[in-house]
C-alpha cells in the first residue's frame, strides 16, 4: 500500500485511460466500529454494476473487479484501517490509500481519476508539524485538525536524543552516565555528581537545541514548508528561539511537558495554537478574492472559470468542500453538465477543474461551506 504524497496525486492525475475507477468511504480503527466498514465498500463497488455488465468479455475490467472484491474480504486489511480509505483502479493499476481523516462516501467512475477529496486531505493550509523537546529528546510530529502522526526520525539523521547530537568526546561520557543511571537506578545530577559545571550542561543542551534545530529544518521545515509548533516547557521554549534559524517556527507554542501527554491531547493543543493561523490564513484569501472581483481579476462563474484556469491565469482556485457539480470539462469552451440526480457514472466538474488549475501551477484551496465566498461551488484569484 503506498503512502498518499503530492507526488502520489501528480500520478493518479495521470490516469486518463477510461475507464477509471474511483472509490472513497470512512473507515474506522475499533470494533465494532469497523465491522460494517467492509460492507459499505462492497455497496459503493457495487454502484459499478452496470460497468461490469458493460465490460463483460474485458479480462482487464473484469480483474479489476475480481481486486475489489479480494480487497472486501481481506479481514486483515480491515482491522487495520484509519480514519479513511480512498481507491483507485485502472487497466494497468490498482492503488489503496489509508486517510488520516474521514472522507465522504462515494464511488465514481470516469475518464480520469477523482481527486478532489485527496486535494483537501494534502493542502498544506491545514496541516503543521509538532516538535516535542525535551532536554535530550526530540520527537517530530505531522498532523491536522483530524490527527496527529509521529514521524520516524531514525532514517533521516535527526537527532532523536542528545547524544545524538553531541560531538564525539563528549558522547562517551554521556553514555557511561546514562548506563550508571541504569545500573543503579540512582538519580544524578550530572553538574554536581560528575564535575560538569552548568555552563557545560547547558552548552551540551545548546548543541543539541542547534542540532534538532538544523536539521528538522533541513529534513521537514523547508521540503514541506508546514509551520511548526514547538511543545515544550518555557525554559527550553526560550534557549531553542534563541538558537534556531527556522523560518516557519510559530510565535505560539505549547509550553508544557508534552512528552507527558497522550497523542490525542497533543493533538488537542496543537490544533488550538493553530487553529487561528489556519483561519487567519483562509480569511486573507477569501479577502484576496473579494478584492480581485473589485478588479476583475476573481470570478465564481464556472464557464469564466474553465476558460481563465485553461489560459494559464488562475493563481488561487477556492472549492467548496464536499460539494459536487455532475459533469465533465470537454475542452475550453465546451462544459458538459449533468442534472444532479445522475449515476456515479459521471465525473465531478469541480474535480476537472482542480486538475486543470494545478496544471498550470495554481494553488486549489478546499474550503468549508460555510465559509465560501460564493453559491457556485468555485471562486478563483487571477493572475492577470
Amino acid at each position: 500500500m503506498a503512502t498518499l504524497t503530492e507526488k502520489q496525486l501528480d500520478t493518479l492525475m495521470g490516469y486518463h485511460e477510461a475507464p477509471v475507477f474511483s472509490v472513497y468511504m470512512p473507515t474506522h480503527r475499533t470494533h465494532p466500529d469497523n465491522v460494517q466498514d467492509p460492507h459499505l465498500f462492497k455497496e459503493l463497488v457495487q454502484q459499478f454494476r452496470s460497468v461490469k455488465a458493460e465490460y463483460d468479455r474485458d479480462k482487464d475490467i473484469q480483474h479489476i473487479f475480481s481486486k475489489f472484491e479480494a480487497l472486501a474480504d481481506d479481514y486483515r486489511f480491515w482491522q487495520h484501517a484509519k480514519e479513511g480509505l480512498a481507491v483507485f483502479a485502472t487497466r494497468e493499476s490498482f492503488d489503496v490509500y489509508r486517510l488520516r481523516r474521514p472522507v465522504q462516501p462515494l464511488a465514481i467512475v470516469a475518464d480520469s481519476a477523482h481527486t478532489k477529496p485527496l486535494l483537501k486531505y494534502l493542502q498544506s493550509g491545514d496541516r503543521y508539524h509538532v516538535l516535542v523537546l525535551s532536554t535530550n529528546t526530540a520527537q517530530l510530529f505531522e498532523g491536522d485538525r483530524y490527527q496527529l502522526d509521529e514521524i520516524d526520525l531514525s532514517q533521516e539523521n535527526v537527532p532523536e536524543s542528545m547524544i545524538d547530537a553531541l560531538d564525539h568526546e563528549l558522547r562517551d561520557l554521556h553514555a557511561t552516565l546514562a548506563a550508571y543511571r541504569t545500573a543503579t537506578g540512582e538519580k544524578w545530577d550530572v553538574a554536581q555528581n560528575h564535575g560538569l559545571k552548568k555552563t557545560d550542561v547547558d552548552n551540551d543542551m545548546e548543541q543539541f537545541f542547534r542540532a534538532v534545530d538544523r536539521a528538522v529544518m533541513a529534513r521537514y521545515s523547508i521540503p514541506t514548508r508546514l509551520p511548526l509548533i514547538l511543545a515544550s516547557l518555557p525554559e527550553h521554549q526560550h534557549l531553542f528561539r534563541q538558537v534556531s534559524r527556522n523560518r516557519q517556527l510559530m510565535e505560539e507554542g505549547i509550553k508544557i511537558n508534552a512528552g507527558a501527554l497522550s497523542n490525542e491531547a497533543l493533538r488537542e493543543a496543537a490544533w488550538n495554537v493553530f487553529e487561528p493561523y489556519y483561519n487567519k490564513r483562509l480569511n486573507d484569501i477569501i479577502g484576496e478574492y473579494r478584492h480581485a472581483t473589485t478588479k476583475r481579476l476573481g470570478t465564481d462563474q464556472l464557464d469564466e472559470l474553465v476558460k481563465d484556469a485553461f489560459d494559464g491565469k488562475v493563481a488561487t482556485l477556492l472549492l467548496e468542500e464536499d460539494r459536487i457539480i455532475r459533469g465533465r470539462i470537454v475542452d475550453r469552451n465546451n462544459v458538459l453538465y449533468h442534472a444532479d440526480n445522475t449515476d456515479n457514472l459521471v465525473d465531478d466538474v469541480l474535480d476537472d477543474l482542480a486538475e486543470l488549475v494545478l496544471h498550470f501551477g495554481g494553488e486549489v484551496w478546499i474550503v468549508p461551506k460555510g465559509k465560501m465566498p460564493s453559491t457556485t461551488g468555485a471562486a478563483s484569484v487571477n493572475r492577470f
